[in-house]
Order: structure tokens, then sequence, then C-alpha cells
């Protein structure tokens, strides 16, 4: 699987909550995800005290980033937009604008295999959280969490 279909990893929901309350709990859901993963060898050391930023707010979308510990690496950026249709909130968080990738080596070589995408872990728990957090406000809501094309 290449790093471009994994990028297009993107969280679409419906809910009959208000598109200010959708927002709201993307918003608490960046405050939730910090850390890369639960090894530095799965999740990669660039994870290392990742952390969901919101970089701009507007009525109806935000922009998102995950950057590295500090701030001092910006890891990817995708956004969150909430539309109306048919009197209910249609949320859609990723896929991801821009990412880094890296490629991992063994004494020198770069081995067959895909590159890894950086901040893409914190950036499925952030998906997951704010995945639970709708359900448990809206019990009804659709959640579908997939990448383009699955």
């Amino acid at each position: 699987m290449s790093a471009r279909t994994r990028a297009s990893l993107a969280l679409q929901a419906t809910t009959k909550l208000q598109a200010e309350a959708v927002l709201l709990l993307v918003k608490q859901a960046t405050e939730r995800v910090k850390g890369g993963g639960t090894s530095l060898l799965t999740s990669g050391l660039q994870n290392a005290g990742a952390q969901v930023h919101v970089e701009q707010e507007g009525p109806s979308r935000l922009a998102l980033s995950i950057k590295s510990g500090k701030r001092i690496f910006e890891l990817c950026t995708f956004a969150a937009t909430v539309t109306n249709a048919n009197g209910l909130s249609v949320l859609r968080v990723g896929g991801l604008d821009r990412y880094k990738t890296t490629q991992s080596r063994v004494l020198g070589f770069i081995p067959v295999g895909p590159k890894s995408i950086a901040g893409l872990d914190p950036y499925k728990r952030f998906l997951d959280e704010i995945a639970s957090a709708l359900r448990q406000r809206d019990p009804a809501a659709k959640v579908d969490i997939a990448e383009a094309g699955a």
C-alpha cells in the first residue's frame, strides 16, 4: 500500500448535532491526542511528543496540523469541515494535505517496502478519538474511517 493511499485516510460522519458542536468536538479531541504511540519502534522517533494543533478556525472549517514535540517539525496537515445536508451535519476530517515520508535503511540499503508517513499514528488516534466522541454524544451518528478507494 502506497503512502499516497494511506494519506487518503479520512473520517466521514453524519450526525444530528449542530455544526458548531461538531467542530467543538474536533477541537476538544486535539487536546486528548498526544505522543506518537505506545512504542517508538513502531510509531517512529519523529512522532515522539507529536500533538495535534488547530492552525486556523472558521465557521465551518478547521485547519489542523500534527507537529513534533515543542512544535519544531510539522509532520502533516489536514482539515476538518462541516456542511449541512437535509438537516444533518456532515463532518469530514482528513485526508492528509501535506505530509513527510521516511524510508527505513538497513546497513545503508533501502529494503523493499512502503515508506512510512510521519505523524500517521497520532493522526489515526485522532480520527478514532473524534469517532468515539461523536458516538458518545450522538449514538445514532454514522461514522466511517476509510482510505479512498477502500
